[in-house]
């Protein structure tokens, strides 16, 4: 059994009292988010539709928190609470996707392509080498798809451990680079290699960047939004931002970090991203952790965990 010291990873954040909502200012910022699509989509003549439905996760987690609250499980209540306020952010950013798309110039399919060619990056030849081993492809395409997994895994171990600052960390970074993928779909919008290529059938998210290129009858339903981010991909942002959320939890780290690299491998050719796009998608990830987010993140005097909230001094993981 591989016992970690996390004496540096479970110091509990402070907060002013006990308030109602450990992550104020992070529901602040995704209020922000929210009002930003609700201006933009009026003049793009773009239509939401939603139901109640869309909403019970988040109000279940909530109300399950505030239970936990009352209880005093503080723990639990983190973990819960952090959940729903990821799930929050991602419908919003997604949001704010398609209308970046919508609202974008014409396409830079062509200078993404190119740039990749002056790199030296067949992306064609590197598709049929990928094609050409289906028990790699199979594995690799796993690995794409474990994102969502690592979320859970993340909020979990450390909500358990009552870390909150770690989460703080990872949610400030994670929007802060959204926004700014947001900004990279309205400046050079593209379909990516499947669109180019003639791949259309392996891209589930074409059909939505074509209808919002068109600029006509824009109405999506919020259950079927996809993902029409190309350039800078935020799926490599994403692979960074956890393989840096998990540091310094010995093992755990270790295989979060192995396995995010082998992502970087699958993005070109399962997401149907050009190497430039990865570029991007890193430097973004690293701008995001060593600038703006942490000033964020750190300026708050109110953080994410009650002053009561017990240290963790060693745990045993494994």
């Amino acid at each position: 059994m591989a016992r970690l010291s996390l004496s540096s990873l479970s110091r509990p954040c402070r907060a002013r009292g006990d308030s109602l909502l450990l992550f104020g200012p992070e529901w602040l910022a995704i209020g922000g988010v929210t009002l930003l699509d609700l201006l933009l989509a009026p003049p793009l003549h773009f239509h939401l539709l939603f139901t109640w439905r869309n909403g019970t996760a988040v109000c279940a987690l909530l109300g399950l928190a505030l239970l936990l609250r009352l209880a005093g499980r503080h723990r639990g209540r983190l973990v819960l609470e952090y959940v729903a306020l990821s799930l929050t952010a991602v419908m919003a950013l997604c949001v704010l996707t398609y209308l970046s798309l919508a609202a974008s110039g014409p396409l830079a399919d062509d200078r993404l392509l190119a740039f990749d060619r002056m790199l030296g990056f067949d992306w064609l030849a590197g598709f049929r080498l990928f094609e050409a081993h289906p028990q790699v492809a199979a594995v690799l395409k796993l690995v794409y798809q474990s994102l969502p997994f690592q979320y859970f895994y993340c909020a979990l171990l450390f909500g358990l451990m009552g870390n909150g600052t770690r989460l703080r960390q990872l949610f400030w970074m994670i929007l802060i680079a959204g926004l700014i993928t947001c900004a990279g779909v309205w400046l050079l919008p593209a379909y990516g290699p499947f669109k180019m290529f003639g791949l259309e059938s392996r891209g589930h998210f074409l059909p939505d960047m074509e209808h919002l290129r068109t600029g006509r009858d824009l109405t999506f339903a919020l259950a079927e939004l996809t993902g029409v981010i190309c350039f800078p991909s935020f799926h490599t942002t994403m692979a960074i931002a956890y393989a840096w959320a998990f540091r310094g939890t010995g093992p755990i780290g270790l295989s979060a970090m192995g396995l995010n690299l082998v992502m970087l491998l699958a993005i070109p050719f399962v997401g149907g991203h050009y190497l430039v796009d990865m570029i991007a998608g890193v430097a973004l990830a690293c701008i995001a952790a060593v600038t703006w987010a942490p000033r964020l993140w750190r300026s708050r005097a109110m953080l994410a965990t009650p002053q009561s909230l017990p240290q963790t001094t060693g745990t045993a993981l494994l």
